[in-house]
């Protein structure tokens, strides 16, 4: 059912048509053998079964309807007779609001426990936070899907960064690398090509396989990759897609630059930086630096070092139109994003395994995407830049 539902949207889970609604019929299937396990005290088909007494004995069929519709399902019994569902009790019709809600509260970082006082208060049902998991686990199996699908060949532009996020492993809460790849497509689409988590922090090591999980999903080449100043990122890049013209990001080397300078100072050094990334030409940059050197050079040299020592790195962008080169240099588009896995996962203080930050992950990711806009604006001219600068590598369309 994941693989023919097509959910590509937030709305796509939880809404009247969505995958939620198609997987009601199913949802309380399982839902009502499981009550049967928790009644009998073993699973179905299980060999000892038959030695405490009491058995399934078959099913009978029962007709509900919900907001989208009737359906049927196999109401189990069991031999004694003496087994009642508290999911379908008798006579009381089911809404798909229920997994509707469970889903849109756990995307919210809505813990399983709130969820089941919810429940409890709402419904008068009695579950426990592993039966509300079980229920999400649906939403895993299409989120691991997801991350797995087959990726463009080509992309344009591509973002590299990483956010840290509070798990637990092996009873201690540590910080977790969210690794995200955004990218932009030859149409002017953009993407999350995937969610990667790590133990530990932002590694070149653990970047390499990041981009090569992307070669192995289909892509050939990234025009342009646009990441921070950690150490050996280029190389662990460029081992993969030689060709790809990498761009430091200017917004962490200026936080960066900031850092070595007086809070009394940082808006006067800023005066003189931003001519240096928003000059029309390398030369100019160049001269604009310059200047900005001989004002803080002596007394604040790791400011102007980071920059001198990174000058190639954060100037690609000047080989570009202003177009193309303000979407290299500005990072509005993934910080935009981060900021929405940060309210998603806020309300948690930790998570407890990688499977539960990666259902809150990729249902946040749904529900960015519908504010996104359809393409970049004006991007036929920008894609004609492109083949000009990337002469025989974007194939025609």
């Amino acid at each position: 059912m994941l693989e023919q539902s097509g959910a590509k949207r937030f709305e796509d889970l939880i809404g009247k048509d969505g995958l939620v609604a198609q997987m009601l019929k199913p949802l309380m299937q399982e839902m009502l053998e499981a009550e049967m396990n928790e009644h009998l005290g073993y699973p179905k088909h299980h060999p000892s079964g038959y030695l405490t007494g009491n058995s399934r004995n078959g099913s009978y069929q029962r007709t509900l309807r919900s907001s989208d519709g009737p359906f049927t399902l196999d109401m189990p019994r069991d031999r004694n007779g003496d087994f009642n569902s508290e999911v379908v009790p008798p006579y009381k019709q089911i809404s798909s609001e229920l997994e509707q809600k469970i889903i849109s509260m756990y995307a919210f970082g809505t813990s399983t426990a709130d969820i089941v006082d919810w429940i409890h208060e709402t419904y008068g049902f009695e579950f426990s936070p592993g039966f509300i998991s079980k229920v999400t686990d649906k939403v895993l199996e299409l989120a691991q899907e997801w991350q797995a699908r087959p990726l463009n060949s080509i992309y344009t532009i591509a973002y590299l960064d990483a956010i840290h996020i509070k798990c637990r492993e092996n009873n201690k809460v540590i910080n977790k690398a969210v690794h995200i790849v955004m990218a932009y497509d030859l149409s002017g689409y953009k993407h999350i090509l995937g969610h990667y988590i790590s133990n530990g922090g932002e590694g070149a090591k653990y970047w390499l396989s990041v981009i090569t999980d992307l070669k192995n999903r289909g892509v050939q080449d990234i025009l342009i990759a646009c990441v921070d100043g950690l150490s050996g990122f280029e190389q662990a890049i460029h081992s993969i897609f030689p060709q790809t013209t990498v761009q430091r990001c200017i917004v962490h080397a200026i936080r960066n630059s900031l850092a070595y300078v007086p809070h009394k100072l940082k808006s006067e050094f800023m005066e003189y930086l931003k001519p240096v990334y928003t000059a029309s030409t390398i030369e100019e940059a160049e001269a604009n630096f310059k200047v900005l050197e001989e004002r803080f050079g002596e007394k604040y040299p790791m400011a102007i070092n980071i920059r001198k020592n990174n000058w190639e790195a954060l100037t690609q962008c000047f080989s570009f139109s202003s177009e193309i080169r303000k979407m290299m240099y500005t990072t509005n588009a993934i910080e935009s994003y981060n900021s929405v896995l940060r309210k998603y996962t806020k309300n948690k203080r930790s998570f407890v395994s990688n499977d539960a930050l990666t259902k809150v992950l990729y249902l946040a990711t749904q529900k960015a995407q519908e504010s996104w806009i359809p393409c970049v604006p004006n991007w036929p001219t920008i894609l004609n830049q492109f083949a000009i600068h990337f002469e025989g590598r974007i194939p025609m369309l």
